[in-house]
Parts: structure tokens; C-alpha cells; sequence
């Protein structure tokens, strides 16, 4: 019995041997180890939705580039075009041409910068800028002030019969009913060419705004690209701390 009893225990306890081993207590260091160096690497890392806004902000920059590149041309196209019409007060100070010239220096300055880099074109696309946002404003307050002075050759007397500067002993070659049709379509086109030029004033002037909006989009963007980092950092820190 005892034999049998001393083999009953021993068969009892060899199953139960291998059981207190250390195996949980490691696995569970490694796993706490493997966190804090997982921790460690994404806080040295930067974080792809750091560099997902970093990619959104140049895509912004180099549109508002492009955008003022395009209504550059615009603002020597319509002030061409009005300069030839004789309509502006504000095309004899070249508003619509200083204008457009410079905000086509600033989008192709800041596309050479963002392709050479460097100091000097850092420098002269801050300048640039700066001249753009100034003349943009200028531009604005010109074309505001002059947006009712109809300085061109078509004023109010241009469809008149010039019958009245004639001797009045000459005799009226044109009929009367033939001449007030004659003065009655000449005002139908005037009025038409006065609504298209005060139209492209219009045009122009909203092309000002949107330059004036575009030159401000860097300095918007690098606020914000500011405010993000210092929240992300921020963020980090209080992840470092809660680990």
C-alpha cells in the first residue's frame, strides 16, 4: 500500500512540475519593453499625418503661385485693354500693369525658389511677396476711387449731329427722321460699350482682390503649419508623459 501510495504521489506530482515556470513574467517584460521602445521610435519619428498636412501645405502654396502667375496676365490683359479704350484715369499710373508684372515675379520667384532653394531667393520671394500684398492694395484703392469716372473719348454730346457747328446759312443735308435714328442708335452702342468697359473695370478689380487673397495665402499657411507643429508637439510630450 505504501509502495502504491509513494508511486500515486509521485505520478501526481510530476505532471504538476513543469507548471511554475518564469515563462508568463518574461513574456510579459518583453512585451512591456517592446512598448516602451515602440514609444521611444514613434516619438523620434515623424508622424504620417505630420507629413500628410506638410504635403496639403505645398500643394496650397504652389496653387495660390500658379493663381498669381494667371491673374498677373489678366491684370495686363485688361488694362491693355482699357489703356486702348481710353477708359481709366488709373491707366495713366499703370495700376493694372506694375500690378500684374509683379505678381507674376512673385509665382515664378517662388517656383525657382522651391526648385534651387538658397538665401537670395528666399530673400528676393519674401520681397516679392511683400510688393505684391502692397501693390495689390494700392491697385485696389486706385481702381475703387476712379470706378466712376468715365475718362474716355465717348462722352455725352459724341452722338450729336454735327450740324450744329456748321453756318446756319448751310442748308441740313441729312433728313430729320434719318438723324434722330442716326442719334438714337449711336446712344444704343454707347450704352452698350459703357456697360462692357465698367464690366471689365469689374473684372479688374476682382482680379486685384484675388490677388491681394492670394499673396496672403503663404503667411496663412505658415501660421497654420506653426499652430499644427506646436499642437503635435504638445500632444507628444503628453503621450511621453502618460507612458
Amino acid at each position: 500500500m505504501s509502495t502504491d501510495m509513494g508511486t500515486a504521489d509521485v505520478g501526481e506530482v510530476d505532471p504538476e512540475a513543469p507548471q511554475p515556470t518564469n515563462i508568463e513574467v518574461h513574456i510579459h517584460q518583453e512585451s512591456v519593453l517592446a512598448k516602451l521602445l515602440l514609444a521611444g521610435c514613434s516619438f523620434l519619428r515623424v508622424p504620417a499625418s505630420a507629413s500628410t498636412q506638410s504635403q496639403g501645405s505645398s500643394r496650397v502654396l504652389v496653387a495660390s503661385w500658379v493663381v498669381q502667375i494667371v491673374l498677373g496676365i489678366l491684370s495686363v490683359v485688361l488694362g491693355g485693354i482699357l489703356y486702348i479704350c481710353h477708359y481709366l484715369a488709373m491707366n495713366t499710373q499703370g495700376a493694372p500693369f506694375w500690378t500684374g508684372i509683379v505678381a507674376m515675379l512673385a509665382g515664378a520667384v517662388a517656383f525657382l525658389q522651391k526648385k534651387r532653394g538658397g538665401t537670395c531667393w528666399a530673400l528676393m520671394r519674401i520681397l516679392l511677396v511683400l510688393a505684391s500684398f502692397c501693390t495689390a492694395v494700392a491697385a485696389i484703392v486706385i481702381g475703387s476711387r476712379e470706378f466712376n469716372n468715365y475718362w474716355y473719348y465717348l462722352r455725352d454730346d459724341v452722338c450729336k449731329s454735327d450740324t450744329s457747328y456748321r453756318w446756319s446759312t448751310m442748308p441740313s443735308i441729312t433728313p430729320v427722321p434719318e438723324e434722330a435714328n442716326r442719334i438714337g442708335l449711336c446712344k444704343y452702342y454707347t450704352s452698350m460699350l459703357k456697360t462692357l468697359l465698367i464690366s471689365l473695370q469689374a473684372m479688374l478689380l476682382g482680379v486685384w482682390v484675388l490677388l491681394l487673397l492670394a499673396s496672403l495665402i503663404p503667411v496663412c499657411v505658415y501660421l497654420w503649419k506653426r499652430f499644427f507643429t506646436k499642437a503635435e508637439t504638445e500632444k507628444k510630450l503628453l503621450g511621453a508623459a502618460v507612458i
